[in-house]
């Protein structure tokens, strides 16, 4: 049981494609990588684990036995016993600190349980190639995604994403791409592509229709439930994007294949002053 480590999967599906870079990036170090996909058995939130479901992605799934002799969180007297002897009582690793790098973890021959979200470009610049392949979007089929992609391969797009909802009023996630950031990155957008048309996806597309200034904009407002992985493949088609600090629009800018692509993305991603978020920063973006 040595030498293993298990990447706990959790949250949606941005969230989910950093877990999976970063079991990725296990690999590429260590030769034994299982994940643990426990969390999702009644997750009432978001769409469940969405890698299987959008990209065939198949883990190596961590046993029953793995997870108890390695997540020091879980379990009663018997297990503590076991992971002493096993020598796998000090396995368990948060992300020590959120959307850093950890250069350690590469080389780090113990087990470990690994909690975290890994949201840094370190963790994915190595495995880029394999990352692209897997994240390959189904076919679109139906008419109404088929006509907008069709409409956004013709025309020089901007992708605007507007997470409402649940970041209203969130006390680390919340108040940071607000009206004035979508206001100011809109108006750069206009400034250097004329032509542009923008198309919006929002959690909230009544706000974003009563408050963004965009002329003839194309308003999705469709993809939802488990299709709504469909609004990342088509921001990912636009040419452009104005992103908002969350990990879906974050990874559609970051799979749109355009070599010119502009994008704009907010200076601060979460509201803890004391947390570099740099690793997230896209080489070339406007930050504002």
């Amino acid at each position: 049981m040595r030498n293993l480590k298990i990447v706990n999967f959790i949250g949606g599906l941005g969230n989910q494609m950093f877990q999976y870079a970063f079991y990725l990036y296990l690999i590429q170090h260590h030769r034994r990588v299982k994940a643990d996909l426990r969390e999702f058995e009644g997750y009432p939130l978001h769409n469940g684990f969405e890698l299987t479901q959008i990209f065939d992605i198949k883990l190596k799934k961590a046993t029953s036995l793995d997870i108890n002799l390695h997540d020091n969180n879980k379990g009663n007297y018997f297990w503590r016993l076991f992971r002493r002897i096993n020598g796998s009582r000090k396995s368990y690793q948060n992300e020590k600190i959120h959307f850093s790098y950890d250069q350690s973890i590469k080389t780090d021959s113990m087990s470990r349980y690994y909690w975290g979200y890994w949201q840094n470009q370190n963790y994915l610049n190595p495995i880029e190639p394999e990352l692209r392949k897997a994240f390959i979007f189904p076919k679109i089929t139906d008419n109404k995604n088929a006509d907008l992609l069709s409409e956004i391969n013709r025309k020089n797009t901007v992708a605007v994403h507007v997470r409402r909802g649940d970041y209203v009023n969130h006390p680390s996630l919340g108040n940071i791409c607000d009206l004035a950031y979508y206001q100011k990155a809109i108006s750069i957008m206009k400034e250097k592509i004329p032509n542009a048309t923008f198309v919006i996806f929002s959690n909230d597309q009544r706000w974003c229709r009563e408050n963004l200034a965009v002329d003839d904009g194309i308003f999705v407002d469709w993809n939802t439930g488990n299709e709504s992985f469909r609004d990342m493949q088509l921001m990912s088609a636009c040419s452009h994007q104005i992103i908002a600090n969350s990990s879906f629009s974050w990874w559609a800018a970051w799979l749109n294949p355009n070599p010119k692509k502009i994008i704009v993305q907010p200076k601060k991603w979460i509201n803890d002053n004391a947390l570099d978020t740099s690793g997230l920063v896209f080489k070339n973006a406007l930050e504002i």
